[in-house]
């Protein structure tokens, strides 16, 4: 056995484990938070610690680690938590995890007419007597005058709740049923909860349901990505791992009990009086946060255990709110295309209009959709985790620190950083903008391949060429350095364009398909509605110039925010709205890209610049 100290900012812990034991694993239990987008499968190069005492440090590194690691790195002491083995006593730090300092967009239109599926009755009883031997759910159900399903633990209190409040109480209902009853007149005290789980960030909306306000918002990172950045990698989890499954739904439903419980702090809100949620992600996040597996969705043909819309109470999910209250997650569309595309096809309301819509979400997936109020066709791209950072040599979330902004101005290069700190890597806007921007410069041609030193040296601008290095024997643009105040040097490599490339060609090759797929031109879509934080922050010029989305469209962009968040606090909002999802998921028809004849031919004429 082995002592192992874990240091992150102000918490330290110190555990005993068996020789040869997975340092990554062992953080990843003890609840130390490690991106690490791959898994621990050691290509990503992202879970980065330092061993400050014990002899795995500097010159030991593995060979798979060399290209992750810089000389300078080696030397401190740095190495891949997921390529140590515990073979001795060690002493070993992380940086902070800078999850609560995200730029999580929350953002989105959801003004709808007040009908919540939630009401609330407030009712006085005639109290028993020898003459009136009424049972007390015989009592309640004629004094409301519309009997009701009535749950056992709601029975369990009724006896006390009615005598100790001199028979007069406030009936709770869903939908019909009775999921709670209160003392006195609580009619004006109705809360609800939307929560978008995204496979990178969640995100939380506190409602009056009384008056329709949005009271509050929580944002984090999803705690699910230390176990991969995607959800294939979480897939993969959960079938390797006897009760991974658990795990990361454990991990999803805690996080949502944090945002309760912040919730309810900050308004001073009893838990039992948030009576409903409405859940969307997509259809592997939801699948998890169910606690259903997620084996067949990753295997063609990429089969759901279940697509409409699924109502649970919160006490078999462990949440802390009104026990018998509804956690509604809402409808999806196959195995792809999830409740987050139905919510935002709601916010957008082009499910609603003659005009012909394209709605394009990237985020860690691509989902895309087209159509109006006649039909629907939708696809899924694997083109997100480029754009979230998770394959990018320097690549990271939208965190403080990442660079956002990237400006070739003649022979210098200029970038913003999210926060304004010193640059620790680049999040998907920015590389948008300097792939964009280096292709503009001479930097990289339209084929994606980067000039190497020498062509450098020849045909750019000094200050450029000086920026021109070599990696892994490929050419590397620096964008940010030490000597500029950047916490280290950061590069734009070959493989990073490579893979900007692929993403780009994947959202583009699905805008196609579905295109021919309506028998229409771009001068038909009237509007091109882009969702999510990326399609948010990106600049939509340098999307167009790298043939992200079609340049023939780029005057048609209208950003709708958090499309997926709006949509499920309309949900939560209106029973009418809530009623139109499943009408939504019902017009939608899914096309399977990897089933279409002419993918890859469309996807390789997108993959040039």
């Amino acid at each position: 056995m082995h002592q192992v100290e874990i240091r992150q900012g102000n918490r330290s812990d110190k555990c005993w484990v068996p020789a040869g034991y997975n340092l990554l694993k062992l953080l990843k239990e003890k609840g130390f938070y490690l991106d690490s987008p791959c898994g621990g499968r050691g290509f990503c190069g992202k879970c980065k610690v330092r061993i400050v005492r014990g002899d795995v440090t500097k010159n030991q590194c593995l060979p798979d680690e060399m290209g992750h690691l810089s000389f300078i790195e080696r030397k401190g002491g740095i190495r891949l938590a997921c390529r140590v083995e515990v073979n001795e006593d060690l002493v070993v730090e992380l940086a902070e995890s800078g999850q609560r300092d995200a730029a999580i967009l929350t953002d989105g239109k959801s003004d709808v007419a007040l009908n919540p599926t939630v009401v609330k009755r407030y009712v006085e009883l005639p109290k028993p007597s020898l003459d009136d031997q009424d049972s007390d759910v015989d009592r309640l159900e004629k004094a409301l005058g519309a009997p009701g399903k009535l749950y056992l633990n709601v029975m369990k209190d009724l006896p006390e709740i009615l005598r100790d409040n001199g028979y007069k109480v406030t009936a709770v209902f869903f939908d019909g049923d009775i999921i709670s009853v209160e003392a006195g007149d609580t009619s004006h005290v109705k809360y609800g909860v939307a929560v978008d789980i995204g496979t990178t960030t969640m995100v939380g909306f506190l409602m009056d349901l009384a008056t329709g306000r949005q009271l509050d918002v929580y944002s984090a990172i999803n705690p699910q990505r230390q176990y991969g950045a995607d959800v294939i990698t979480r897939t993969d989890f959960t079938i390797e791992n006897e009760n991974g499954l658990d795990v990361l739904s454990g991990l999803v439903r805690d996080e949502i009990n944090n945002m309760l419980k912040a919730f309810c702090q900050r308004w001073g809100i009893n838990p039992i009086n948030i009576y409903h949620m409405t859940v969307v992600g997509n259809t592997i996040m939801m699948h998890l946060f169910a606690g259903l597996p997620v084996k067949h969705i990753a295997v063609s043909p990429f089969i759901p255990v279940i697509a409409r819309k699924l109502e649970l109470e919160p006490w078999r999910l462990g949440l802390n709110m009104c026990p018998s209250g509804r956690v509604t997650i809402l409808p999806m569309v196959a195995g792809y295309v999830g409740a987050d595309t139905v919510a935002a096809i709601l916010a957008s309301g082009m499910a609603e209009k003659d005009e012909l819509a394209l709605l394009i979400d990237i985020g860690t997936n691509g989902e895309i959709a087209l159509g109006n109020r006649e039909r629907i066709v939708a696809c899924s791209t694997a083109a997100g985790p480029a754009f979230e950072g998770a394959h990018i040599r320097y690549g990271m979330g939208g965190v403080k620190g990442a660079i956002s902004k990237v400006r070739i101005i003649e022979d210098r290069v200029e970038y913003d950083t999210i926060g304004g700190e010193p640059a620790r890597g680049i999040c998907g806007s920015g590389i948008v903008d300097a792939v964009a921007q280096m292709l503009k410069a001479g930097i990289v041609d339209v084929a994606g391949r980067m000039k190497s030193i020498e062509e450098a040296k020849s045909e750019l601008p000094i200050s450029l060429a000086n920026r021109v290095k070599e990696m892994d024997g490929k050419p590397a643009f620096l964008i940010a350095s030490r000597e500029e105040g950047a916490s280290d040097d950061i590069y734009i490599c070959q493989k990073d364009v490579r893979e900007v490339q692929l993403a780009k060609a994947a959202i583009a090759s699905g805008i196609h398909i579905l295109m021919k797929e309506m028998g229409v031109q771009h001068k038909d879509i009237q509007k091109v509605y882009l969702a999510g934080g990326f399609g948010n922050y990106i600049d939509y010029d340098h999307a167009a110039d790298i043939g992200l989305i079609p340049a023939e469209l780029r005057s048609k962009i209208v950003p709708v925010g958090n499309a997926a968040g709006a949509g499920a606090k309309m949900a939560l909002l209106s029973r009418e709205h809530m009623e139109m999802t499943e009408r939504i998921r019902q017009r939608m028809r899914y096309i399977e890209l990897s089933s279409c004849p002419d993918f890859q031919t469309v996807f390789v004429d997108f993959l040039s610049f």
